[in-house]
């Protein structure tokens, strides 16, 4: 009897051996499921229908010589990251702030429909030669200074959902 209790003994400890090496395995899979998920795209499921879009290398290039050709626009680029297309120009040091938006403005019309409305459109224009304005500002503390205020660069954003540019 003595024999027989001692050997079921030693199978219980086997068996919960067993069991304990299990649930951890079991707990090990779920952390690495949670924490590191399968190597999908970076952007997840975001990017679905993009193929559908017809965006073309024509397109982005007809879109960049648009603004290219303007007198006011020294350089003009067009990257796309995602769903999100940032364009980006440089202005002369003559063109004013609202000049630089109607630019971009007139520049948005030239996307086509089914891009404005799956694409965020991203704008940043940039003015490398400002001078910029001399201000008087006063501290917290009442004491006067003069500093120099930049209009640019700025940034304007059309959500795909919006239907113009929020600067």
């Amino acid at each position: 009897m003595k024999q027989k209790l001692k050997k079921l003994m030693k199978n219980k400890k086997a068996v919960a051996l067993i069991a304990l090496v299990l649930v951890l395995l079991i707990c090990l899979i779920l952390i690495k499921s949670v924490f590191f998920p399968g190597h999908g795209s970076k952007y997840g499921n975001r990017l679905d229908g993009i193929n559908k879009i017809s965006f073309t290398r024509s397109d982005k290039s007809s879109i960049t010589k648009f603004i290219s050709d303007n007198d006011k626009v020294t350089e003009a680029k067009l990257n796309i990251h995602g769903k999100i297309v940032n364009v980006i120009f440089n202005v002369k040091e003559d063109t004013s702030l609202d000049d630089a938006k109607k630019i971009a403005s007139e520049s948005l019309e030239k996307f086509s429909d089914d891009v404005k409305n799956f694409y965020d459109i991203e704008y940043i224009i940039t003015k490398n030669d400002e001078k910029g304005t001399e201000k008087e500002v006063t501290d917290e503390n009442g004491k006067k200074t003069t500093t120099t205020v930049k209009e640019f660069p700025i940034m304007g954003y059309k959500n795909s959902k919006s239907k113009g540019v929020v600067w």
